[in-house]
């Protein structure tokens, strides 16, 4: 948060509004309050609309997740540097949320298609395929299928489907009729994961929205 500078060391707080007036500079305070408010609220909205996009892409399977949260961090740097030991728009805390929120993220998303495969009754073969073909079938599919969300899906699903396929098949007695549950489970798994991490993504970028305002 902007932090609103008192000359002569009087207290940044709303309450003592009566002692800003009868102070023999009280029109300088009040410029210094409205101009502080002002900046505020242009650091939120710019913040706010910035990170949107950058939610946005999150389902373009881009890292817009982390984008949103070095954002928020680049502007808490810059006051640092510009105001010394004023206290920055965010702050420790809503970073500590966000990047809790963010590993929750990337762990759901990356452990989805395996745990799908796994439910399907695939093998640790299968379900070590399900992780690798999910992370590389996302990455692939967000820049060969160039539609928005629907490109990372369908990758992610493929490659995690594909992948527990080959990872049951090298399995020593299994036929292709044993892959197709697991391989199944794999594809399902791994849409799910990438739906919940595109949530998460709001949900950072909300809370650091409201962070810049308060």
């Amino acid at each position: 948060m902007v932090p609103i500078i008192f000359p002569d060391g009087l207290p940044d707080r709303a309450d003592h509004r009566q002692s800003i007036a009868g102070h023999p500079n009280h029109r300088i305070l009040q410029r210094s309050l409205r101009s502080n408010l002002r900046m505020t609220i242009l650091i939120g909205i710019v913040f706010t609309l910035i990170a949107a996009v950058f939610a946005a892409i999150a389902a373009l399977g881009l890292p817009g997740t982390w984008l949103i949260i070095a954002f928020a961090a680049l502007i808490d740097v810059i006051e640092l540097l510009w105001k010394g030991d004023a206290e920055p728009t965010f702050g420790w805390m809503a970073f500590a949320i966000a990047l809790l929120l963010a590993a929750a993220a990337e762990v759901v998303e990356f452990l989805a298609g395996a745990a799908g495969a796994k439910a399907g009754g695939a093998s640790r073969r299968g379900t070590i395929g399900a992780l690798i073909g999910g992370f590389v079938g996302g990455i692939v599919g967000t820049f060969v299928i160039l539609i928005p969300l629907v490109g990372t899906l369908v990758g992610a699903a493929l490659g995690a489907g594909g992948g527990a396929l080959v990872g049951e098949l090298t399995r020593e007695g299994a036929g292709l009729r044993d892959t197709i549950k697991p391989a199944t489970g794999a594809a399902a798994g791994r849409v799910a994961g990438t739906v919940v991490k595109i949530g998460f993504a709001v949900v950072i970028w909300i809370q650091l929205s409201v962070a810049a305002f308060i």
